[in-house]
């Protein structure tokens, strides 16, 4: 009884095996079509003025991945918070003469863009240790745009008062919300300490410096204290040193970099078993590193999720763009972000 048992597990495992080998001659012919595919589709975009889709035509989509720029020098930009915000130096870091417009929220930088008012707006993304800015990310379904370069700013948080006095006269301190969290340490070190949250760094700076109020502090950067005239009681007062927090660069018209190597996209799935996986495994087969995942609540359909991509690749490489025009021509719902490269910043 056992031996036949055995038997049967034995012959079991040797079906997984042969199976097994299929898969491998399976992906490895796959891989040999994708490059002959490849080959002769090069071919063909030699004798054509524009790339064609996986469906023989020019898509709208290609058009969108064939439009190329860079970044000027002087540009119309729109930032969310007041002058010495941390949008304000990712702007300073994609610019060298930025016309900066401040917004007190980030819908408005969103709609600046497009309704034509600034060339480009400057929105935080995610923070290396408080993870993605969930706002811009719900926001993002909601206007028309593209991603066209994004950077890192150090994110360097100091005790800042209208005057000199001494830590343990501070009562209250504000900031935003984020940076509260990202000195927790500090402030735990001080629980007689009320914190209040703004809506921003330097907008609570400038709070502070108007108050000019002794029991009065604000956390923010080191810019902000020159900005404002602030005395800096203590600085680098940060939980995790390097810290940092990424910034795109958004435009109302698609324009992308020629050395642009990351692609973000928003999109769904069906609502069924299986749905999630099988997308992720198309990004496996091309050999397509993803490097961000976020799921947001998808309004229009109640517990179902949009999921907003970060990918690793180029508009130019043929299987990046086949892939998309199968996602577009495949999903229900298919969002191009953008195409874009890091503007390099020291961090």
């Amino acid at each position: 009884m056992r031996q036949n048992q055995l038997d049967q597990i034995r012959n079991l495992q040797l079906q997984i095996e042969a199976m097994e080998q299929e898969i491998e001659h399976l992906y490895a012919e796959r891989k040999n079509l994708v490059r002959e595919s490849e080959s002769r589709m090069q071919d063909l975009l030699r004798t054509m003025d524009e790339p064609v889709s996986g469906a023989g035509h020019i898509s709208e989509l290609d058009r969108i991945l064939n439009a190329r720029a860079e970044l000027p020098e002087k540009a119309r930009v729109a930032c969310q918070g007041v002058e010495g915000s941390f949008s304000h130096q990712a702007a300073d870091q994609f610019f060298k003469e930025p016309d900066i417009q401040f917004f007190e929220q980030f819908e408005d930088v969103f709609q600046a863009v497009e309704n034509g008012d600034v060339e480009f707006g400057i929105l935080p993304i995610e923070n290396s240790t408080a993870g993605s800015v969930i706002q811009v990310y719900d926001l993002m379904r909601k206007h028309n745009f593209y991603i066209i370069k994004d950077t890192k700013v150090l994110v360097r948080h100091n005790l800042l008062t209208a005057m000199e006095c001494h830590l343990e006269d501070i009562t209250d301190v504000y900031s935003h919300p984020q940076a509260l969290s990202q000195c927790q340490e500090f402030l735990e070190q001080y629980p007689a300490i009320q914190v209040h949250e703004y809506s921003n760094t330097a907008a609570a700076a400038k709070f502070v410096a108007q108050e000019r109020n002794t029991r009065m502090a604000a956390i923010a950067s080191e810019k902000c204290a020159q900005l404002y005239n602030l005395h800096l009681l203590q600085k680098d007062i940060q939980d995790v040193s390097g810290n940092a927090t990424r910034f795109i660069c958004i435009s109302k018209t698609p324009g992308f970099s020629a050395s642009a190597n990351r692609i973000s996209l928003c999109l769904t799935v069906p609502h069924k078993p299986g749905s999630l996986y099988h997308l992720l495994h198309k990004f496996a087969l091309n050999n397509l590193n993803l490097c961000k995942l976020e799921s947001r609540p998808y309004p229009k359909k109640k517990f179902e999720y949009l999921f907003y991509l970060d990918v690793e690749g180029r508009c130019d490489d043929f299987q990046v763009r086949w892939l998309l025009n199968d996602l577009n021509n495949q999903l229900g719902y298919f969002k191009f972000l953008g195409s874009y490269d890091e503007k390099q910043a020291e961090v």
